[in-house]
């Protein structure tokens, strides 16, 4: 009689146990906590090489490599690659942005489409904050840092005797070339890393050297045409970067299960299949 009584008792046992998320953060504060050092080596890296091009003139030297004189102009004006560069640039924040807008509209009538609302919505944020907001909306106007064919040492004469200007430097002079639109466009292939983040590796890598290489690329032909400096580029990777941590730790990336696909349909059958088991051996028990 007491072996019967124990084995209805193990069949009735929940299926998950408290304290199986105990390891994972609870709050804001302590999912923070766990990415400092996804937060604080970029942003020294950052720092460093800001305080480098204060120093040293990388970036004259980077783009003295493609300059070829005041009457030729830039190498890249003469490159096919490079318009075709130009024009798919946009690709990652149309793909990604417009995908999500299409998802979060059409997932109002749409069940299997409204399952991934919190992904969509974590997407559309990424592309609003980083490249559109913070990196053309705000940063680049604010320093309007001059691009490097309107500096004099490479034949810029409109306006006259313009000089380089750092990384986060405010000038006077109307460039826009700090930090680099459209190669934080390019950049936006890292978002969806963040999907994955603390969970599955290989999907982190993935799209993180998806992202950094296309970035780079888009970057290494504006520098080519004297668009951008490659501190330009450098910040455009740091800020869409952190755009996409900032929106996985606000919009609650870091709590299990956020970004997964809900499937609301079959976790009611299992919970209503097991209610329904253990009240049916509550007879039995009292029975026995």
């Amino acid at each position: 009689m007491s072996t019967n009584k124990s084995n209805q008792h193990d069949i009735v046992l929940p299926i998950h146990s408290e304290n199986s998320g105990s390891c994972d953060p609870q709050n804001l504060c302590e999912a923070a906590w766990r990415e400092r050092w996804m937060i604080l080596m970029p942003l020294a890296i950052l720092l460093a090489f800001t305080i480098v091009c204060f120093w040293l003139p990388i970036d004259i030297i980077c783009s003295r490599f493609f300059y070829l004189s005041a009457f030729d102009g830039w190498a890249g004006d003469y490159w096919f690659s490079e318009d075709l560069c130009y024009s798919v640039s946009p690709l990652p924040g149309v793909v990604l942005g417009i995908g999500a807008i299409i998802v979060l509209v059409i997932g109002r009538w749409s069940p299997e489409l409204a399952a991934r609302k919190p992904v969509a919505r974590f997407l559309l944020c990424v592309v609003l904050a980083g490249p559109l907001l913070l990196v053309n909306a705000m940063i680049k106007p604010a320093i309007s840092r001059p691009r490097p064919h309107q500096l004099a040492v490479f034949g810029g004469e409109r306006p006259e005797n313009v000089r380089y200007v750092a990384p986060w430097q405010l000038s006077a002079i109307d460039g826009k070339s700090f930090p680099s639109g459209h190669a934080s466009m390019g950049f936006l292939w890292m978002a969806p890393a963040f999907l994955y983040w603390r969970r599955k590796r290989w999907p982190v890598a993935l799209w993180m050297t998806l992202g950094i290489l296309y970035g780079t690329a888009i970057g290494f032909f504006r520098i080519a045409v004297g668009a951008h400096f490659l501190s330009d580029i450098v910040w455009s990777c740091g800020i869409v970067y952190f755009s996409g941590l900032a929106m996985y730790l606000l919009l609650g990336g870091w709590r299990t299960g956020a970004f997964e696909t809900q499937q609301p349909n079959k976790v009611n059958e299992i919970t209503a299949a097991s209610e329904a088991a253990a009240q049916g051996l509550q007879p039995e028990a009292q029975a026995a």
